[in-house]
């Protein structure tokens, strides 16, 4: 597909600024010589995950041209191209899980992935895997938090944010940060059996307590 020479020079513009994309665990590297030596199957979820990063990050490019665009072609252009890679990550991550059942990294992305396409059930599911073989992995609650924000799931949210903050105020940050713009998109709005009013209260008061924190991004 043929960009059009405005959204191909936005893509320029883009690619030489700060870009929000996933800042998750990233490329997966094989362990230190001094370490056990990785069998086949390993090595194979190794290039299979990588190989499903590179389609997030591309997939994440995309998000931000789709999102920097006023015009609405470049946009859809942008968004199908976006939609296109996180749904070829998905097979990489799967393949990476099949080959090594350990590999919370692979879970989390898959579970990324799938939030970004809008489901949040499999999204959930593949956090929810990755915590059981990392409780406290920072990512992954990072990630949850957000997908439990999609679903206007406010209070868990709010726990996953707490449990982050005593585990990595760094991760705890770019929550609240997602926190903010969810606060932003939804202020005027009324949603059944949601406090929104409280819970811009709650995140107004932690944003002032962690001003001085890690700085954070949104993703």
């Amino acid at each position: 597909m043929r960009l059009h020479r405005s959204l191909a020079a936005l893509l320029w513009i883009l690619s030489t600024a700060v870009t929000a994309h996933a800042d998750g665990p990233g490329a997966h590297r094989p362990p230190s010589p001094s370490a056990t030596p990785p069998t086949i199957s390993e090595l194979g979820a190794i290039d299979a995950y990588n190989q499903g990063y590179a389609a997030i990050q591309r997939g994440d490019h995309s998000f931000a041209l789709a999102e920097a665009s006023s015009d609405a072609k470049e946009k859809a252009e942008a968004r199908r191209a976006a939609n296109a890679a996180y749904k070829e990550s998905l097979g990489h991550f799967e393949e990476a899980v099949h080959l090594d059942a350990s590999m919370h990294e692979a879970y989390t992305y898959l579970g990324y992935a799938n939030r970004k396409l809008g489901d949040y059930t499999r999204s959930l599911a593949a956090y929810q895997q990755a915590l059981k073989i990392y409780p406290d992995y920072p990512y992954a609650i990072e990630y949850q938090g957000q997908a439990l924000l999609g679903l206007n799931r406010l209070d868990q949210a709010r726990f996953n944010y707490l449990r982050l903050y005593a585990l990595n105020k760094g991760q705890a940050a770019k929550l609240l940060q997602a926190m903010r713009s969810w606060v932003a998109a939804n202020k005027n709005t009324t949603i059944d059996g949601v406090d929104v009013s409280g819970f811009s209260e709650w995140v107004a008061r932690r944003s002032e307590a962690t001003r001085d924190d890690v700085p954070s991004s949104s993703w």
